[in-house]
């Protein structure tokens, strides 16, 4: 009778689960939307929504935002029509309910703002958003994922790597976790667990559709390489990272809780921009507990919990970069058989060479951000040049044409000897006579 008992119960505890589920998507908000343009790329909304709870009055806007385009429609835009089939919503719930929950749908906002603070109405909070959505990428995306839209066209149907292109999607490293004083030789060779994990993120990744860029394969080919034993092995970290050719590498870090009822493991992933070493998503989560020693499956789990919030992050974080400019490293040396140093007055009009790199940076740069890292009488350092998302023409604007650029002024206008090398986000310039 005990057993039956706990059978019912299990089974009363799975049916409020589903559907508590189907009720969550289902009662999922909506708000007042209005459209203010629309271009073959975007629409430009106003987003309003009542709630009572201010703290998180932007993420709710957002969400309802996009569950008012696929289920009830924008007056202006596709006829007034919601953009997907009501059939569609019900059987792909899933993907709705992780797309609204898992903030997958910042990947698509090219830029949101408050429209003034929160206005109070009675107990409850009044806030409008407008919103710039990327509504064709949206569009191939959800198509790519078979949900039939009421405008669905065949044409619309294109692979993950076009929409890539579109959105602009990073390329990512992932690399394990290394302490002061560690080396990444060091960890590959005895750190089993954290490579584990860190090979565990990168396959999420891949599975996800993300480009990245293999640490293991880099490393193995840093240690044949001579540079690996005439340099530290913290420089040649440094550098194996540098110039990866990622646009953001993760590090992972692993703690372990063995214990009598069962192991778990968290999986601490932190985001980083290539260029600048700058931090742009952070993230960690435990498994569940399981009789098991395995670090790949517990590491699995914890990996399935947050990657998609952590995505997310490092998407919207990107997207703001990539549409303010890129950030690159730039230095400047001298070869060791030069006449010229960077004191040397050189151009029409006699300008010291540190200070003609510095003011055609200042001037390229995009809105002038730029950073010396340092400057002696033999190398200058740029740590950090911001470089314009697109050329004049409006074509992707990538740090080779920004080598280039560089290049041809320093040989046309200022009339030296130079060579140049693109290594990731680094630029190298030698000065050669």
């Amino acid at each position: 009778m005990i057993k039956l008992k706990k059978v019912s119960v299990l089974i009363v505890v799975l049916l409020i689960s589903v559907i508590s589920k189907a009720q969550y998507y289902e009662s999922y908000p909506t708000c007042n939307v209005v459209l203010n343009e629309q271009n073959d790329k975007t629409i430009n909304i106003n987003a309003s929504y009542l709630t009572s709870k201010k703290k998180f009055i932007e993420g709710v806007i957002k969400r309802a935002a996009f569950n008012t385009l696929f289920k009830v429609g924008i007056p202006g835009f596709n006829e007034g029509k919601p953009l997907v089939e009501n059939n569609s919503l019900k059987e792909k719930e899933e993907f709705f309910i992780n797309f609204l929950s898992k903030n997958r749908n910042e990947i698509f906002i090219k830029s949101s703002r408050m429209l003034g603070e929160p206005i109070k109405v009675g107990k409850q909070y009044k806030g409008t958003m407008q919103i710039v959505i990327y509504i064709n990428t949206l569009k191939k995306d959800l198509l790519n994922n078979n949900i039939r839209l009421i405008t669905a066209e065949k044409e619309m149907q294109m692979d993950l790597a076009t929409i890539a292109e579109e959105i602009q999607m990073p390329t990512i490293m992932v690399i394990p976790y290394k302490k002061a004083g560690e080396s990444f030789k060091d960890i590959l060779q005895n750190d089993f667990d954290k490579r584990i994990a860190a090979a565990t993120v990168q396959e999420g990744f891949n599975q996800r559709g993300v480009t990245t860029i293999d640490f293991e394969a880099k490393m193995n080919a840093a240690i044949r390489s001579a540079n690996f034993e005439m340099n530290d092995a913290q420089t040649v970290d440094k550098q194996l990272i540098r110039n990866s050719g990622s646009d953001i590498y993760v590090s992972v870090d692993i703690k372990k809780d063995f214990a009598a009822n069962g192991n778990r493991v968290a999986l601490i992933l932190k985001a980083y921009e290539t260029a600048s070493g700058n931090i742009i998503a952070s993230k960690q989560a435990w498994s569940p507990r399981f009789r098991t020693s395995a670090i790949d499956k517990l590491a699995s789990l914890s990996i399935k919990i947050m990657l998609d919030d952590f995505l997310a992050q490092v998407n919207t974080n990107f997207q703001k970069k990539a549409s303010s400019g890129n950030t690159i490293v730039l230095n400047v040396s001298i070869a060791s058989d030069s006449m010229t140093d960077m004191d040397t007055e050189l151009g029409n009009d006699m300008i010291p060479l540190s200070d003609l790199l510095r003011l055609w940076v200042k001037k390229n740069a995009y809105k002038g951000k730029y950073h010396v890292q340092g400057s002696v009488a033999e190398a200058v350092i740029f740590d950090q040049i911001q470089v314009p998302p697109k050329d004049e023409n409006g074509n992707p604007f990538s740090v080779s044409d920004f080598a280039f650029n560089l290049w041809d002024y320093l040989r046309s206008d200022v009339g030296i000897v130079v060579k140049k090398r693109v290594d990731g986000n680094t630029v190298y310039i030698t000065i050669q006579e």
